[in-house]
């Protein structure tokens, strides 16, 4: 995906805060996301409320496994906004994210290297547990652009070695996340 693209996509997301309301503390969260867990990738991410109903949301991904039968390392970030419909951090909510990611998959066999850059859409729902605690299930679909090569992982000893290039437009899950949120808030004023 070519930088003025990336550029324009953004600039659509700080479009969709809205107009900031004066506020007398801001409201954050911390969160880990179980799902991402459960596949050996390690999750962080915070949320930033940005206006009443509105909050912006980082997160990075990171998996290290790597073995001599399989390699799924991924390095990945998401930017992006979520929608409240009652109000920051409890109910329903409509998202968007910006997604940018390195990734090295395969088996004993064959394997892919190469990265990843996307837009998705997501729809979720937040349980408050407590006046700190809450709990997220998120779900998406985006578009991605990818671009990797495919080779054998152990080149064949008297036959050459075939390195593949690909380019593609992917649909997939762009959001799968149960996530627990720690809530806290600053005394930052916003204007």
């Amino acid at each position: 995906m070519k930088k003025r693209h990336i550029i324009t996509l953004m600039l659509c997301l700080l479009a969709l805060w809205g107009k900031p309301h004066r506020v007398a503390a801001q409201f954050f969260s911390a969160k880990v996301n179980a799902l991402a867990a459960l596949t050996a990738t390690v999750n962080v991410g915070v949320d930033a409320a940005v206006a009443d109903k509105w909050t912006l949301d980082l997160s990075a991904y990171w998996n290290p496994v790597n073995s001599d039968s399989f390699s799924c390392r991924l390095y990945a970030a998401q930017i992006g906004t979520k929608r409240w419909l009652y109000e920051a951090f409890v109910g329903h909510f409509i998202g968007s994210q910006l997604t940018y990611g390195n990734y090295l998959y395969g088996g004993s066999r064959r394997y892919y290297k190469g990265g990843m850059a996307g837009l998705g859409f997501s729809y979720g729902y937040a349980w408050l547990l407590s006046k700190r605690w809450n709990v997220t299930a998120e779900i998406g679909i985006g578009v991605f652009y990818m671009k990797d090569t495919r080779r054998d992982r152990i080149p064949p000893e008297y036959e050459s070695i075939f390195i593949h290039h690909y380019k593609r437009w992917v649909v997939g899950p762009s959001r799968a996340e149960i996530s627990f949120n720690y809530l806290f808030q600053s005394a930052v004023e916003l204007l």
